[in-house]
């Protein structure tokens, strides 16, 4: 693109500008968009990944030039206010990109981020331009170690719970902070944390193993500079984005997620790239028929080793998609060089049949559901680890997730509770961050299978319980969910796939009159102007003009 626009006589400041800057005219000009961050876990070392990628896009035959958008690390802000801004930053990447590449006239992209709503909102701008792009992450963190257990990053939210309850010392803090891994990059004891870039294999605009390398390995730097060329070749082919994730490739998509656990972000931000691609009828109605028809295949088998480092030694997205794929799960769909997916992955082999289960022996349907009701009367989502399909409990109901976790705290919340979290939607945070701290609290006080948690916030992975989240319409609209008083008795129900009250229609109005629907969360400018422009929850939060 860029080519032919300054080949043009009238371009002649642009042609001498771009002898300038040494962008070699005769060659694709790929742009590497980078996320790199200093003061991040995940996207602390993208310069040194970018340097392979550029040695990529060199030896396919292109000129790459980097640029860069801001980033936030959602591992370190998790239970905090600041992790609001964790999904707007999503958009704010969105219009960078669009910014970005609407000025440079870039013929392919190559995207280095690694926090699944910054990889997002890359790929939300990719197709705003519609140009052809690849992608690579970081990778994921070098596991800390108890004994001859890896863990997580989470493992150090759940150790405070142990610490509150004499489980734990008080003095292996200590031991905690000297283990902390000494390579950084997402949460390598959670899927969800890494789902947008396993799902990008998917689609062919990610090379194998983006998702589940791990971050300072050789591989990782193989990776890198095959996306590289990747870049060129879709650059050559004009294989664009909107090319790329026809309504087939986004439920394969769809499917391995959920196959995988469900990341319940990483649902959101498909909605939202539907939209943006203009594929119709892709909501939670949709999801709730494709999860109810996908098995949970992976599984955390070695309880001694993290999640992603079992996931990737089995085989990694490819072996999943194998799987997926012989037992009919997935659609007929085209990669970049005309090769279809069932091409793409003949030779794959699953290493680990224990990691990666076969259909048959996999959990029938997803632990993610959509659910409906008078407490969800939009839809919501629900997340249920064990075998129970059903929970019944007395509500306690909490203004924002810091009240509830004071009440864990203080232990006021008991088996057989429903912990109603209000306050935390795209409006009424606003932002919508990721319930996190409540959630690793309940596991460590042993909790997690004795009560439930509802939310109009977006909900961990890690979590095995029953939890119901991005419930619309949300805090400060008036419905049911707004309005649940301390001492309801609420159902939720796999099986019926509701989250039901039972209210007459007279106290219900009544509690509607009485209750203030005033919203009191609201803080700087960037999060007053997301929630005045998002969608809801089932709209995926995506981008809504103001009229």
């Amino acid at each position: 693109m860029f080519r032919e626009f300054i080949d043009q006589l009238d371009k002649l400041p642009q042609k001498t500008l771009a002898s300038s800057l040494s962008i070699d005219m005769s060659r694709p000009l790929i742009g590497i968009i980078s996320a790199q961050n200093g003061v991040t876990a995940s996207d602390s070392a993208l310069d040194a990944l970018c340097e392979s990628i550029k040695e990529g896009i060199v030896s396919a035959g292109g000129t790459a030039k980097v640029a860069h958008v801001p980033c936030i690390d959602d591992t370190a802000l998790c239970g905090t206010v600041s992790s609001k801004y964790d999904l707007p930053s999503r958009d704010l990447t969105a219009d960078a990109v669009e910014m970005l590449c609407s000025h440079e006239f870039f013929d392919g992209l190559v995207f280095a981020a690694s926090e699944p709503n910054t990889v997002c909102g890359m790929l939300l701008g990719a197709i705003r331009m519609n140009i052809p792009c690849a992608f690579v992450c970081q990778g994921t963190m070098m596991p800390m170690h108890d004994g001859d257990k890896e863990h997580g990053f989470v493992y150090l939210y759940e150790q405070i719970s142990r610490i509150k309850t004499g489980k734990t010392s008080y003095e292996s803090i200590e031991n905690s902070e000297k283990d902390l891994p000494l390579v950084l990059g997402t949460d390598c004891s959670r899927y969800g944390a890494n789902s947008f870039n396993c799902i990008l294999e998917a689609a062919g605009l990610a090379v194998r193993g983006n998702g589940t390398a791990p971050a300072g390995s050789p591989e990782r730097t193989r990776i890198a500079r095959d996306a590289g060329e990747l870049a060129v070749r879709l650059s050559r082919d004009k294989w664009t984005p909107k090319r790329a994730l026809s309504r087939a490739a986004l439920t394969d998509m769809l499917t391995l997620d959920l196959a995988c656990g469900g990341s319940s972000t990483t649902l959101l931000n498909l909605i939202a790239v539907a939209r943006e691609l203009g594929v119709k009828n892709f909501h939670f109605k949709y999801i709730g028929e494709v999860a109810a028809n996908t098995p949970l295949l992976l599984t955390r088998h070695y309880e001694n080793k993290c999640l992603m480092t079992q996931f990737h030694q089995a085989g990694g997205v490819y072996a999943m998609l194998k799987r997926l794929l012989d037992g009919g799960r997935l659609e007929e769909t085209y990669l970049s060089d005309g090769e279809t997916i069932a091409e793409r992955l003949s030779n794959v082999r699953i290493a680990d049949d224990k990691v990666i289960r076969a259909i048959s022996k996999g959990v029938p349907g997803s632990r993610l559901r959509t659910v409906y009701g008078n407490v969800t009367e939009g839809g919501a989502l629900l997340h249920c680890g064990g075998k129970a399909t059903s929970f019944t409990g007395t509500a306690k109901v909490y203004a924002n997730e810091e009240m509830a976790v004071e009440a864990l705290l203080h232990r006021e919340i008991k088996a057989g509770d429903v912990v109603v979290i209000q306050g935390e939607g795209p409006r009424s945070g606003p932002g919508m961050r990721e319930i996190f701290a409540s959630l690793a609290l309940l596991k460590g006080y042993d909790l997690e299978d004795k009560v439930a948690v509802i939310t109009d916030g977006r909900f961990a992975d890690f979590y095995n319980g029953f939890v119901v989240g991005h419930v619309t319409p949300e805090t400060g609209e008036q419905n049911l969910f707004s309005v649940l008083q301390d001492g309801d008795e609420i159902e939720i129900s796999l099986t019926k796939g509701k989250v039901s009250l039972d209210i007459k229609a007279k106290d219900l109005n009544m509690r509607y009159r009485q209750h203030d629907s005033a919203v009191g969360n609201y803080g700087n400018p960037l999060l007053r102007k997301w929630s005045r422009t998002c969608g809801t929850a089932v709209e995926g939060c995506a981008y809504k003009p103001v009229k």
